[in-house]
């Protein structure tokens, strides 16, 4: 299934389209593409090389004659060697033809060796002629390397290029390091899940030569480390989906850098990992390519619920909920027992909305507490006492108990419980612990006659309603 947060990216890059051609960055194009083993691995029945000889050619196709482009490839000639690289095409004038039967001889063999890729793309750079670089992986280095680390390597240089790093049915996997890649390059990170989708990022990325200046720098921690963090952004007016990436748990990508047009947008940055997947929203502006930075704890902080009735201990349920999207967070069972009454809760720090529902009574019986505060390495500690009565009905004819079926109302004439009374004293009259208010009381007899009373509950008193359908 494609992700939402693809699909909007897509959407937005290639709103920088002006025509179905691809339009000339003014730079040259050095794409480097997996032949590594994986890429025999199959979508929807297609083999993902194929899938991918097909997307660089439609990209091939539209880029403009002008284009000068050059190619390289790894893992396609020999098994389980990580120096299986090769420039197939140095940076010249683009011979479409040409160009694409060569990508389409391209036959999986072997690992994935992405950062010595890389190293061959930098080579290739031109100091005078800026240069985008379009990654294509299906996978993460498997020789030992980072090519988050060469990558900067290649920036200390002032090499002129941006680097965009597809990674290609990645999904589940940690991307730290090609998310890194990406964002040490200046460039985008586009994970894609099927073929109209690596068509649609190559194009974008091809379009995107340069990157905005303004940042969204967000780091994410969680009892005292780097804790894994999703970061979206939207544009604040229109809600629309606007760029967005992982923290994980790597100092490369956390803090993590998200690249922004100036503009005012609202962001929510969620742990991933944690249970209930707390977050926080905020909104900012990014001005003259300016830097916007956040940090976020989502350190576990405790909540701690005392519930009892007219003062002695209640079964009660308590859900934690998050204010941003009502999601529930944790959730615990009061009982009546001291060992579990408070019920005590850890949470990641944020604020929540807390709900308490009472087991043992019936109808309104909920206590909201509202944007409670919780902080991490501390207990924020609760309380409510409900306050009830009990309501005793007999149901009889004259001077002989009778079967019928109890129910009880309230003031707004909606039903809150009920029960079966019976022709036995030691099953009638039956009882109800309510909350204090005024109860309408219907009685049916089973063979079909009915009464009803109003009776008043009071706090921890008793009621009593006796109700004759003989009068």
């Amino acid at each position: 299934m494609r992700s939402k947060h693809t699909l909007f990216a897509l959407a937005a890059l290639l709103m920088i389209s002006t025509s179905a051609k691809a339009e000339s960055s003014g730079n040259d194009l050095i794409l480097v593409l997996d032949g590594s083993n994986s890429m025999w691995g199959q979508i929807d029945g297609e083999n993902k090389i194929v899938i991918a000889r097909r997307a660089v050619g439609q990209l091939i196709d539209a880029l403009p004659d002008d284009t000068d482009v050059g190619l390289v490839a790894y893992g396609h000639r020999a098994e389980g060697d990580c120096e299986d690289i090769e420039t197939l095409t140095d940076v010249q004038a683009i011979d479409k033809d040409a160009l694409k039967s060569t990508i389409n001889a391209v036959s999986p063999k072997g690992k994935t060796p992405i950062t010595g890729s890389l190293e061959v793309a930098f080579g290739m750079i031109d100091p005078a002629s800026p240069a985008s670089i379009i990654l294509i992986s299906d996978g993460l280095e498997t020789c030992s390397r980072d090519p988050c680390q060469a990558v900067n390597a290649a920036k200390a240089t002032g090499l002129p290029f941006v680097l965009h790093v597809v990674g290609f049915d990645v999904a589940g996997e940690d991307t730290a390091q090609l998310e890194c890649a990406a964002q040490a390059g200046g460039g985008l990170y586009l994970g894609v899940e099927d073929s109209a989708q690596l068509s649609e990022a190559l194009v974008a990325a091809y379009e995107k030569p340069v990157t905005p200046d303004g940042r969204l720098i967000i780091a994410a921690t969680a009892n005292g480390e780097l804790q894994d963090a999703s970061v979206s952004v939207a544009d604040a007016e229109t809600g629309e989906w606007i760029n967005g990436g992982r923290t994980y748990v790597s100092s490369e990508t956390n803090p993590r850098q998200i690249p922004l047009e100036d503009g005012r947008y609202r962001a929510t940055v969620t742990a991933v990992g944690i249970g209930g997947r707390p977050s926080f929203d905020f909104e900012f502006e990014i001005a003259d390519g300016g830097v916007e930075e956040r940090a976020f704890d989502f350190s576990a902080g405790q909540v701690s619920v005392l519930v009892t009735r007219n003062g002695q201990l209640s079964d009660a349920t308590i859900r934690v909920l998050s204010r941003s999207d009502r999601r529930q967070v944790a959730a615990g069972r009061t009982y009546v027992a001291a060992t579990s009454n408070p019920r005590v809760l850890s949470v990641p720090a944020g604020s929540y909305d807390i709900e308490v529902k009472s087991v043992e009574l019936k109808g309104s019986v909920e206590q909201r507490f509202e944007n409670v505060v919780i902080a991490g390495g501390e207990v924020t500690e609760l309380q409510h006492d409900y306050k009830s009565g009990t309501l005793s009905v007999e149901a009889r004819r004259a001077d002989a108990l009778i079967d019928a079926v109890v129910q009880i109302y309230d003031a707004d004439g909606r039903s809150v419980t009920g029960r079966r009374a019976y022709a036995d004293a030691s099953k009638n009259p039956v009882s109800f612990d309510l909350m204090p208010g005024q109860y309408t009381v219907k009685v049916r007899e089973v063979r079909g006659e009915r009464k009803e009373r109003v009776a008043e509950v009071s706090p921890a008193e008793l009621t009593e309603v006796s109700v004759d359908l003989s009068q």
